[in-house]
């Protein structure tokens, strides 16, 4: 009885191996996942989230689900993730995050506004509110600008400055009339923050009326 060797050719069995150890690699290979949009989004408070989705692809090219995980609450202040994970026929997994930050905009501070102050100064003759009991936020000439419409009985507009929950009204000066008193050059500034909901702002105004008196008040502006 004769014996049959055969006899593999060194090239053919390097080619072989090769390709069982590049099918074990694909097997132990994570999918891959593409996200549709930015993995960093800038919103404002009150905007709306569109949620862009993903896809993934295995390592052999065929398509893999994507589960998407996480919430953005567009109405409160803060950063969110959201997650999107994609698991293939081998279990291998792989994740992608997106990072959303929700941040306070001018547009954000658009509103009318009952306020409550103890802003006032006494002149024996009359008292005056430094700030009205009715305000209105309007947009300013720029992104981070706003503008105070009916600040007060004797200036209409205060300009104003916000970066993220922090506000800032530049010194303004103004002459208020007063009967049998004459001409008061007033100058107040301010300084706050905005809730993280956006709906009440707290700001802490310092005056200074020349001799009829300086001093700070508290203005808290609530969203009507």
């Amino acid at each position: 009885m004769k014996n049959l060797n055969f006899k593999l050719p060194l090239v053919s069995l390097v080619l072989i191996l090769s390709v069982v150890m590049f099918s074990c690699k694909k097997k132990k290979t994570a999918p891959t996942i593409t996200l549709n949009g930015s993995s960093s989004i800038a919103l404002c408070l009150g905007a709306e989230y569109v949620e862009a989705g993903a896809s993934a692809t295995d390592a052999y090219g065929d398509p893999v689900d994507v589960i998407i995980t996480g919430a953005v609450n567009t109405a409160q202040v803060g950063t969110y993730t959201v997650e999107y994970t994609a698991t293939d026929k081998n279990d291998n997994v792989a994740t992608e995050q997106v990072t959303v930050n929700v941040d306070i905009c001018v547009s954000s501070m658009l509103a009318d506004y009952t306020v409550s102050h103890d802003c006032q100064i006494d002149l024996s003759v009359t008292q005056i509110d430094l700030v009205s009991d009715n305000q209105s936020v309007i947009a300013g000439p720029t992104e981070n600008e706003f503008v105070i419409d009916g600040f007060n009985a004797f200036v209409n507009q205060v300009p104003g400055i916000i970066n993220g929950a922090a506000v800032t009204i530049p010194s303004n000066t103004y002459t208020v009339s007063i009967p049998l008193v004459g001409g008061i050059d007033i100058t107040i500034f301010g300084s706050g923050t905005i809730n993280e909901i956006g709906t009440e702002m707290a700001i802490t105004y310092t005056y200074d009326a020349g001799l009829a008196g300086s001093g700070t008040c508290l203005a808290t502006y609530t969203k009507q």
